[in-house]
């Protein structure tokens, strides 16, 4: 663990990561929630999550608001791996930065939404629109587009920390 604190860029703001990583999941939600009424198509990643919940929060508005809370972590930790981890490894300015962290975010898990189609509750029950397509993945394009576009700008330039003493 000491190894991986010593090997962080200088240029780590682990308190504005968090904050940009919530800004930029409440656009997410904000563009999730038009895209849904211009689409039709009515996937949410809350309902998802909340699917996944099952019985672990027994009244449906407990397991809602637990699905939120996870919802905007999310968004947090990935403002934290942006930030840390991949900002610094990624060419050109803030902008594109922000929109290669968010669409490849969304190409190394995109695999995943055939067995999520085939396995998670609510998709099964069709209470949640099949995620396998191309209205969803047209959506997906677009939240995680405004995602990293939000969580780059509101991070900001690369500025070196000064030493501690």
């Amino acid at each position: 663990m000491q190894e991986l604190v010593e090997r962080r860029p200088p240029t780590w703001r682990p308190g504005r990561a968090a904050l940009a990583g919530l800004g930029a999941t409440a656009v997410y939600s904000l563009v999730m929630a038009l895209d849904q009424r211009l689409s039709g198509n009515h996937f949410s990643d809350v309902r998802f999550i909340e699917g996944l919940l099952g019985r672990i929060a027994k009244p449906r508005r407990s397991r809602r608001l637990l699905a939120w809370a996870l919802h905007l972590l999310n968004g947090v930790l990935l403002g934290e791996i942006y930030a840390a981890l991949v900002r610094p490894r990624l060419p050109g300015p803030t902008w594109l930065k922000g929109l290669l962290f968010g669409e490849g975010f969304l190409a190394a898990v995109w695999w995943l939404t055939p067995l999520a189609d085939r396995f998670h509750p609510l998709i099964r029950r069709g209470e949640l629109p099949r995620l396998a397509t191309w209205p969803s993945f047209g959506q997906n394009l677009l939240r995680h587009l405004a995602f990293g576009l939000v969580l780059a700008l509101l991070y900001g330039e690369e500025r070196e920390r000064p030493p501690r003493p």
